[in-house]
């Protein structure tokens, strides 16, 4: 249950980035739903890992077998309809890298309708997307 309450977190906080923040590149182009492209670049680069260790016969976690791996990919990915659209568009094919393609110099900035994150007692407790009960 917790693993699922997580990922539930984890769907809140990328709507709240796409809805919330701008992010440009250092020449001032905006970068559309990072979240997402991360998401499915490290998804990718996960199975494209897993598949590399297996050809390499090397050992793994019990009953961590690829299909097993690829089919909890396409659960996480089918969370998301975001994540879907850009996986789809990728055809399963990965950079291996589990870098996330941000150059120095990027900027990160909140969108002007963005409410203002909810303060007490000098912790961020919750904000309009994400509600969290203290």
């Amino acid at each position: 249950m917790a693993i699922c309450y997580a990922r539930g977190i984890a769907l809140h906080v990328f709507a709240w980035i796409r809805n919330s923040c701008v992010i440009k590149t250092p020449n001032g182009e905006i970068m559309d739903d990072l979240p997402s492209k991360y998401v499915v670049e490290l998804l990718g680069a996960l199975l494209a890992y897993k598949s590399k260790a297996d050809m390499r016969k090397l050992k793994g976690a019990p009953h961590c077998t690829f299909w097993m791996l690829k089919l909890q990919v396409s659960n996480v990915v089918g969370c998301d309809s975001s994540v879907e659209k850009l996986w789809k568009a990728t055809k399963g094919e990965s950079s291996g890298n589990l870098l996330m393609a941000l150059d120095e110099g990027c900027t990160v900035e909140w969108r002007d309708d963005t409410p203002a994150p909810i303060i007490r007692s000098g912790k961020l407790l919750c904000f309009q997307a994400l509600i969290v009960k203290t």
